[in-house]
C-alpha cells in the first residue's frame, strides 16, 4: 500500500470511509513526482452513477479510488468499465480495503517522465547535406527549412507558442516532424499532429513519416488516428444479420456487403470497401460512442475501433485531422476525460494548415438541426412502415413472449410505457417535426423574399424578432422541443426500469436497450438545441437556412458563435504546453495581426508566442507570369461575365490547356461553362466542371489529360497539388470575397464594426487575401514548375485594399496593359516555355 499512498493520504481516505458508514466512497487522488497518491478528495458516495462526473474532474495522472467494502479487492464488471474508460485519458485507477491497508491497482495513471531539452546542434546535423536528409531524392539543404526545425525545437524545450508561416517549397512537414519525433521519444510523450486535408495525412503517414523510420536510428511508432464513425461496428453488423427488417429496403445490399467484407477484413475502416456506401447506410452499421458499451461488449477485445485505438495509445506521433481533434477538444470541454474523448492524452501539438482554425472550430461549436437528423432516429425506433421492425416493437414483442408471469407488475408498467406513450406518441413527435419544419420552409420564403427554388437564409435579427413570423416561430419550435423533451423522458424511464429484467432476457435485448439509450441521448441533445435556438444565446449568430432536395423544401435552425477566440484559448491555447500552428498562408501582408485576433493568439502573454515567416526557396520572379488586363469592366458591371469568357478562351488557347479557371460562386461558374465548353471542344480541349464527378476522379482525369481546362470553386482553391506540366495556367475569376449575405459573415462584420472596428479592412479583406494566396499557390509546387497566373478581377489594381492583395504575393513582375498586350507577353512566355 504504502508504493501507492502516502500515509496521510491512507489517514485522510479511512477517516473518510469511517464518516461514510463504511460504505463505498470514490476519491480522487492526486500524485507527487515520484507516481505516489499524495492527496486524496473524496468526490461521491455511494454509487457508480457519479462517475463520469468523477472522472471529468480528473485529470491525465490522477488516479481514481474507491474502497470495496466486503474486503474482497477482486474487480467488478463495472470496475473493469470505469478502468477502461479511465485509462483510456490516463487517469489510474485503484481499489482498496475499508482499513486502507490493501489496494489493487487496476490501471496505472499516465506519467511524465523527464527527459532531456532538444539539441540544435543534432537537428542541425539531420539537416546538413550530408545528414539524414541527403537520403531524400533532389535533397538540397534550404536555409528556411533548418530554421523552422530549430523554431519547433525551442518551442517544445520551453514550452512555447509558435506562428510559422512557411512558404511553398519550405519542406515544412519534415522541419516539425524531426523535432517532433525526438521529442516524443526522449521525453516519452506524444506529439499529436493535425491535418485540415487527406493529401496532407497521406504524405506524413505513406512518404514522410516511413522515410524518418527508415534513415533515422531513432525508433519511433506513429499511427493515423480516424474517428470512431470510421469504423464497422461488430455488433450492429450482428444485429443486422439477425433483424434485416430494422434497416430500409435500399440499405438490404449494401448492408449484405458490409457484412461480407467484415469478415475478412483486417481494419474494419470504411476506406478499405472496395466500393462507396450511402452514408445512411454506413450509419446503421458504424461504431458510435453513445451506443457502445466498451468493455462489456462480446466483441470488445475484437472492436476494430478499439484495436485501433489500443495501436494509437502506443504511438508517439498522431496524425490526425482538424474535424477530429476539434471534436476531442470539445468533447474534453464538455465532459472532461470520459469515455468519448478521443484522442489519448497529450499536450504537445503541430496544427499544419493553420489557416483553417476558425472555420473548423467554428463548426464544431455550432448547431444545426434538421428535419431529417430528428427523423432519423424516431424512425429508428418506431418505423413508419408497418412492415419492418423498430427497436422499440422488438423490445416489446420479446417483453410480451418471455418476461415471467411472476413479474407481471414489471411488465404492466413497462407494456403501458410503451404501448400507449412510447410506440403511438413517436408518430405524434414525427408529425409535429414535419409540420414544424415545412411551416418554417414556406415561412422563410416568404420572409426572406428571395428568389423562388433557390438556397435561402434568413437571420434571426432584431428587425425579425419584431415580426409576428417570429412570435409564432418561437411558439412552434417551443411545442416541438417539448414534445421531445416528454418523449425522451420517457425513453429514460424505459431504459432505466429495463435495468430489473431477469438477467437472461436483459442479456437477450441488451443491444435494443443500448441503442435506445443513445437515441434518446440524441433527441434530448436536439430539444435542448431547439430551446437554445429560440432564446437569445449572448456572442451567437442565428438562422433558418432552407434548399430544395427531391423530398421537397428541407428547413434547417442553425446557429454560430461568433467570436471563438476566447474558446480557443481556454480549450487549445491554455491546457497544451507546446503548439506549432503552420500554413503557407498564416499572414495578410506579412503581418501575423488578423489570424492571432481572430482564434486567440494574441490573448496569450507576449513571452509565450513566437513568430516566425520563411519566404518560399522558389524563384518565382523566373518561374511564374502574373498578369491582371487594365480594360476589365469591374465585377458588378454589365458586360463582366462576356468579357470574362472572352479572356478565358484566349488564355487557355495559348496555354494549351493545363487550366485551372477558379471561381467563388457556382452560378457564375456554370453560366461561363455552359457558353465556353463547346468552343473548348473545338480547339481540342477538355472542359472539367467541378460537381460533374467526384474531386479525386476529377484530378486524376486533370493530370492524365494534359489540354484539359478546370472550372472548379471553393475547394480547388487550395488543398490540390497538381506537379509539372499538367498545370501551367491558374485562372482568377473574381477576388475571392465571402459573400456579405452570409448569416455568420453578416453578424461577424457587425460585431466588428459595432466595437469600433472596420469591418472590410479587419475581417472581409483578410480572409479573401489568405484565399487568394491560396489560389495562387496552386500553380507553382516544385523548382521545376513554370506557368501564369490571370487575374480577371481589375479591382486588384484599381481599389486601395488591392495592394494588400498584392503585397502578399511572392515577389515578382506584375504584368499590366489592355488585353492585348498582356496575351501578347503571355503568349511570349508560353512560347519560351514550350521551347
Amino acid at each position: 500500500m504504502e508504493t501507492h499512498f502516502t500515509e496521510e493520504c491512507r489517514a485522510l481516505m479511512r477517516y473518510e470511509i469511517a464518516e461514510a458508514a463504511g460504505n463505498e466512497v470514490f476519491f480522487i487522488g492526486r500524485c507527487n513526482v515520484d507516481g505516489i497518491v499524495c492527496e486524496a478528495e473524496a468526490i461521491a458516495r455511494g454509487t457508480k452513477q457519479a462517475v463520469p462526473a468523477i472522472l471529468a474532474r480528473a485529470a491525465c495522472g490522477d488516479v481514481v479510488v474507491h474502497n470495496h467494502p466486503s474486503g474482497d479487492l477482486t474487480p467488478s464488471a463495472a470496475d473493469l468499465d470505469i478502468a477502461s474508460v479511465a485509462g483510456n485519458q490516463g487517469i489510474g485507477f485503484a481499489i482498496v480495503d475499508n482499513a486502507c491497508s490493501r489496494c489493487y491497482q487496476v490501471v496505472s495513471p499516465f506519467t511524465e517522465q523527464k527527459g532531456e531539452l532538444l539539441s540544435l546542434e543534432e537537428i542541425g546535423r539531420v539537416f546538413a547535406a550530408d545528414g539524414i536528409m541527403a537520403h531524400l531524392k533532389g535533397y538540397e539543404q534550404r536555409d528556411e527549412q533548418l530554421r523552422m526545425a530549430l523554431a519547433v525545437a525551442e518551442a517544445f524545450n520551453r514550452e512555447k507558442v509558435v506562428l510559422v508561416e512557411a512558404g511553398t517549397g519550405t519542406g515544412k512537414s519534415l522541419a516539425y516532424l524531426v523535432p517532433s519525433i525526438l521529442w516524443a521519444v526522449r521525453n516519452n510523450e506524444r506529439v499529436v499532429i493535425s491535418t485540415n486535408t487527406i493529401n496532407l495525412q497521406e504524405q506524413l503517414i505513406k512518404k514522410d513519416l516511413p522515410f524518418l523510420a527508415r534513415n533515422s536510428s531513432v525508433e519511433f511508432k506513429a499511427a493515423l488516428v480516424k474517428g470512431r464513425s470510421n469504423y464497422v461496428c461488430l455488433r450492429k453488423l450482428e444485429h443486422a444479420e439477425a433483424e434485416p427488417a430494422l434497416f430500409p429496403d435500399e440499405a438490404t445490399a449494401e448492408l449484405t456487403s458490409i457484412i461480407e467484407w467484415s469478415k475478412g477484413c483486417q481494419d474494419g475502416c470504411r476506406s478499405d470497401l472496395s466500393f462507396t456506401p450511402r452514408r445512411s447506410s454506413w450509419e446503421e452499421v458504424c461504431c458510435e460512442a453513445d451506443q457502445c458499451s466498451r468493455s462489456k461488449c462480446k466483441y470488445f477485445n475484437r472492436c476494430f475501433f478499439y484495436r485501433a485505438r489500443r495501436d494509437s495509445s502506443a504511438a508517439r506521433i498522431l496524425v490526425v485531422n482538424h474535424a477530429l481533434l476539434l471534436s476531442d477538444i470539445v468533447l474534453r470541454k464538455e465532459t472532461g476525460y470520459d469515455a468519448t474523448a478521443i484522442l489519448p492524452p497529450f499536450t504537445r501539438l503541430i496544427f499544419d494548415e493553420g489557416h483553417h482554425l476558425e472555420d473548423v472550430a467554428t463548426s464544431h461549436l455550432s448547431l444545426v438541426i434538421s428535419r431529417g437528423a430528428i427523423l432519423k432516429q424516431l424512425h429508428r425506433l418506431v418505423p413508419p412502415k408497418t412492415n419492418r421492425a423498430g427497436l422499440l416493437t422488438i423490445i416489446s414483442s420479446r417483453l410480451t413472449r418471455e418476461l415471467p408471469e411472476s413479474m407481471e407488475a414489471l411488465y404492466t408498467e413497462l407494456s403501458a410505457l410503451l404501448e400507449s406513450h412510447l410506440l403511438p406518441k413517436a408518430h405524434d413527435v414525427a408529425y409535429l417535426v414535419e409540420q414544424t419544419m415545412d411551416w418554417l420552409a414556406l415561412a422563410v420564403e416568404r420572409e426572406s423574399g428571395a428568389e423562388a427554388g433557390r438556397e435561402r437564409k434568413l437571420r434571426v435579427t432584431p428587425e425579425v424578432q419584431g415580426r409576428l413570423f417570429w412570435q409564432e416561430c418561437r411558439q412552434r419550435v417551443q411545442a416541438l422541443a417539448d414534445a421531445l423533451g416528454d418523449y425522451t423522458s420517457a425513453l429514460r424511464t424505459l431504459v432505466r426500469r429495463t435495468e430489473d429484467l431477469p438477467d437472461k432476457l436483459k442479456e437477450k435485448l441488451s443491444d435494443q436497450i443500448l441503442d435506445t439509450g443513445g437515441i434518446e441521448g440524441r433527441l434530448q441533445a436536439m430539444a435542448d438545441g431547439l430551446l437554445f435556438f429560440i432564446t437569445e444565446p449572448e456572442g451567437y449568430c442565428r438562422w433558418i437556412e432552407t434548399s430544395s432536395s427531391q423530398r421537397g423544401v428541407q428547413a434547417r435552425l442553425c446557429a454560430a458563435p461568433l467570436d471563438i477566440s476566447r474558446q480557443v484559448r481556454e480549450t487549445i491555447l491554455d491546457r497544451l504546453k507546446t503548439i506549432i500552428v503552420t500554413s503557407a498562408t498564416l499572414t495578410v501582408g506579412g503581418d501575423f495581426t488578423y489570424l492571432k485576433k481572430r482564434t486567440g493568439f494574441g490573448l496569450l502573454p507576449k513571452e509565450r508566442l513566437n513568430e516566425l515567416r520563411l519566404a518560399s526557396p522558389f524563384d518565382y520572379a523566373s518561374q511564374v507570369f502574373v498578369a491582371v488586363p487594365d480594360d476589365m469592366p469591374e465585377p458588378t458591371a454589365p458586360g463582366f461575365r462576356e468579357a470574362l469568357q472572352d479572356r478565358i478562351l484566349r488564355a487557355v488557347s495559348l496555354s494549351r490547356g493545363g487550366a485551372f479557371i477558379l471561381f467563388t460562386s457556382y452560378d457564375l461558374l456554370n453560366k461561363v461553362y455552359a457558353t465556353l465548353a463547346p468552343g473548348l471542344a473545338r480547339l481540342g480541349l477538355t472542359a472539367l466542371k467541378q460537381g460533374d464527378t467526384g474531386r479525386h476522379a476529377l484530378l486524376a482525369h486533370f493530370r492524365k489529360d494534359h489540354n484539359a481546362v478546370l472550372f472548379g470553386t471553393d475547394s480547388f482553391w487550395e488543398g490540390v497539388d497538381v506537379k509539372g506540366e499538367a498545370l501551367r495556367l491558374v485562372i482568377i475569376a473574381r477576388l475571392p470575397f465571402q459573400v456579405p449575405t452570409e448569416p455568420v459573415q453578416q453578424a461577424r462584420s457587425e460585431q466588428i464594426d459595432a466595437e469600433g472596428g472596420d469591418s472590410f479592412r479587419e475581417f472581409s479583406i483578410p480572409q479573401a487575401v489568405i484565399k487568394f494566396r491560396q489560389g495562387f499557390g496552386r500553380l507553382i509546387r516544385s523548382r521545376d514548375d513554370r506557368g501564369a497566373v490571370l487575374i480577371l478581377d481589375r479591382r486588384v489594381t484599381t481599389k486601395g485594399y488591392g495592394k494588400t492583395f498584392l503585397r502578399s504575393l511572392p515577389d515578382t513582375e506584375l504584368i499590366r496593359g489592355n488585353s492585348d498586350e498582356v496575351f501578347a507577353r503571355m503568349g511570349a512566355f508560353f512560347g519560351e516555355v514550350s521551347r
